[in-house]
């Protein structure tokens, strides 16, 4: 093995492992991760839903005050099996019509298909990115 040779391959290994370490721990949020916390939050907010897609369109980091913070821009296609009816008049904090990008009370017909535009938030912990639906990733 020439010295050229072993000096190329331990180059390579080495980017491969800073790749691989940087790739660790402090990603952002992004399709997979705002998917599940979708689903999550509509879950527990008594959506019966699923989701048919999700895609992140936008991300941009926050600090404030000591905190780091995510905001995570999405779009998703929401799928109500028994269909469903938010009340976004009665909703006093981000909630149901928020997740489901929705200003105005609206009635969605068994097996319609919304088209869904909002915004999740994380906040940096020592276990990884908190979201709203008090998990972390």
């Amino acid at each position: 093995m020439t010295s050229r040779f072993r000096f190329v391959l331990g180059l390579v290994a080495g980017v491969s492992i800073t790749l691989t370490l940087s790739a660790c721990g402090d990603h952002m949020p992004g399709d997979a991760t705002g998917a599940k916390v979708l689903r999550n939050l509509l879950e527990k907010n008594g959506v019966d839903a699923k989701l048919v897609s999700f895609k992140k369109v936008q991300g941009r980091e926050v600090k404030r005050e000591n905190v780091d913070a995510y905001e995570l821009m999405y779009e998703a296609e929401i799928l109500f099996p028994e269909g469903f009816e938010a009340k976004c008049a009665d909703e006093r904090e981000r909630g149901t019509c928020a997740f489901l990008g929705l200003d105005n009370d609206r009635t969605f017909t068994k097996a319609e298909v919304h088209t869904s535009e909002g915004t999740l938030h994380f906040v940096k912990s020592e276990k990884g990115w908190m979201a709203e639906d008090s998990n972390a990733y």
